[in-house]
């Protein structure tokens, strides 16, 4: 019998600073932080390579991210920062609830001088998004409206991908589009198990 896991359940991100990095997921994201915690100093667990930890929540789980400060012998202050390409992390996703949530949440990081990647829609999922970068330069996506596989377990055609100005994209009209693109697909299935 094959295993299957029922979530992804949390990432584990190395900072510079728990503190400042704390401050961002609870200011723009809304996060909650369930604890701190200080390794022991017999190296034990992640204690190996971590001096401290913090879990932050966005629900009741106690933490869907952990945010860790490494010991100073395994990695100094002044260590350089994780490359912007390279193998490992590419990026952290996060589902905002309504398009008026990932506006507000884009205005509120812009105004307030968060570096901003870009906006853009289309491609697999074909969610609007925009990313950015938090302060330890960790990509982040930000996204509302991924598409959901129905029963078929085919995905919906997508537009090609391209950036947007996410300011004056019509939400509205994208929904419409999605809405057609559904009921071709829906029209292909039915007719492809009426041949059968």
């Amino acid at each position: 019998m094959q295993v299957r896991i029922s979530r992804l359940g949390h990432i584990g991100l190395t900072v510079r600073d728990i503190d400042r990095t704390i401050e961002f997921y609870t200011r723009y994201l809304g996060m909650r932080l369930t604890e701190k915690f200080e390794y022991p100093e017999e190296k034990v667990g992640h204690g190996v390579a971590v001096a401290a930890g913090a879990f932050i929540r966005c629900d009741v789980t106690h933490h869907e991210l952990s945010i860790f400060k490494m010991r100073k012998d395994i990695l100094p202050d002044d260590a350089p920062d994780a490359p912007r390409f390279g193998f490992g992390l590419h990026h952290i996703a996060f589902e905002l609830s309504a398009p008026d949530d990932l506006l507000s949440l884009y205005k509120q990081m812009r105004a307030a001088g968060v570096e901003i990647v870009n906006c853009r829609k289309g491609g697999p999922g074909n969610q609007p998004r925009f990313y950015a970068r938090d302060p330890d330069g960790n990509l982040l996506e930000f996204y509302w409206g991924i598409d959901k596989i129905g029963w078929h377990g085919t995905p919906r055609p997508y537009d090609p991908i391209e950036e947007i100005d996410l300011l004056s994209f019509d939400f509205d009209a994208y929904l419409e589009k999605r809405e057609q693109d559904t009921l071709a697909v829906q029209g292909k299935i039915e007719a492809g198990s009426q041949a059968s």
